[in-house]
């Protein structure tokens, strides 16, 4: 009819694909330009890794390579290729299970003392405190002292006869004379506190951090729930922080394992060889009796008894 308007054509129907996408999956993107990203990282990457590879891979397959033969500093003859023989006579034997254990009992040890004390500290530099930022710098001082000299000054406190133990004990008896570093376990717990004392403020810096990041919607939350201390700590603080801690623990264990200087400057693997650890066992074999191969042997068999938490603590940095 004249005067009416004709009504619009209905729109096209919408043939996208309207359905949610998978929570935490990314856009789909066209695969050249991820490719082609891959190959641009690679690049860029590229000279890191051959630094990497040139400073780690080089020296484990030279101390692999000389750990099959019998080089050492004495004798002016070339070296001879001779299997596994430094494994059977250095490595499977009681000295390399005692140095184990040892190596063991310090990364217990140390971990079990540092944790603890370092999420304490963490947890109470975290709250308002009058002059915190002093008492942070006192609790980070230790982080900044070499350990050869920390070992120094803890093994003249330590000393039988003019220590500030002997003192201090003298003035509970006159007749006690305790004498830590002529005892195993005295040598080792002397050890483990002198590594979780220069340790310690470096825990609580990282729980620190961490603690920093809790949202404080939890802890209102917890509190008009009515939860006491002990609940949030357990509830809400520790799962909160739990990957820090773990990754915490995980750098503290790989660092304890690998430790010479405290161990050589405090006790030289005294008394005895009660001390004796796996880095100076290699030390003792290379620059005490000059067994190159057998060093060498040593350290391999410490990096393959390394792998599996190596890979351990891969996995958990990528969860």
């Amino acid at each position: 009819m004249a005067g009416r308007t004709m009504p619009a054509p209905p729109a096209p129907a919408d043939t996208t694909d309207e359905r949610p996408r998978r929570a935490g999956r990314p856009p789909r993107t066209g695969g050249r330009r991820t490719r082609r990203d891959r190959w641009t990282g690679l690049a860029l990457s590229s000279p890191a890794w051959a630094l990497l590879l040139f400073a780690v891979g080089v020296p484990l397959v030279v101390a692999a390579v000389t750990s099959l033969t019998d080089e050492n500093l004495v004798s002016l003859e070339a070296r001879s290729f001779i299997g596994w023989q430094n494994y059977v006579t250095e490595v499977f034997t009681p000295d390399f299970v005692s140095a184990l254990r040892v190596t063991t009992l310090v990364i217990v040890l140390s971990v079990v003392v540092q944790l603890p004390i370092g999420l304490g500290l963490a947890l109470l530099l975290v709250k308002p405190l009058h002059g915190k930022g002093a008492l942070r710098a006192l609790i980070s001082l230790p982080m900044m002292l070499t350990p050869v000299a920390v070992g120094l000054v803890f093994r003249f406190v330590a000393d039988p006869d003019l220590g500030a133990v002997r003192w201090i004990a003298s003035l509970v008896d006159d007749t006690w004379q305790p004498n830590l570093l002529g005892t195993p376990w005295g040598a080792l717990g002397l050890v483990v506190v002198v590594n979780s004392w220069i340790n310690i403020p470096f825990v609580t810096l990282l729980l620190l951090a961490a603690l920093v990041g809790v949202p404080d919607d939890l802890y209102e939350a917890a509190a008009l729930d009515g939860a006491g201390r002990w609940r949030t700590l357990t509830r809400i603080t520790l799962p909160s922080i739990a990957p820090v801690l773990a990754v915490t623990a995980a750098l503290r264990v790989a660092a304890d394992y690998r430790m010479f200087d405290l161990v050589f400057i405090i006790t030289r693997g005294g008394p005895g060889d009660s001390t004796v650890n796996l880095s100076m066992l290699a030390y003792q074999e290379s620059m005490v009796n000059f067994q190159l191969g057998r060093a060498c042997a040593v350290a391999v068999a410490m990096a393959v008894l390394a792998l599996p938490f190596y890979w351990f603590f891969n996995r958990m940095m990528r969860a």
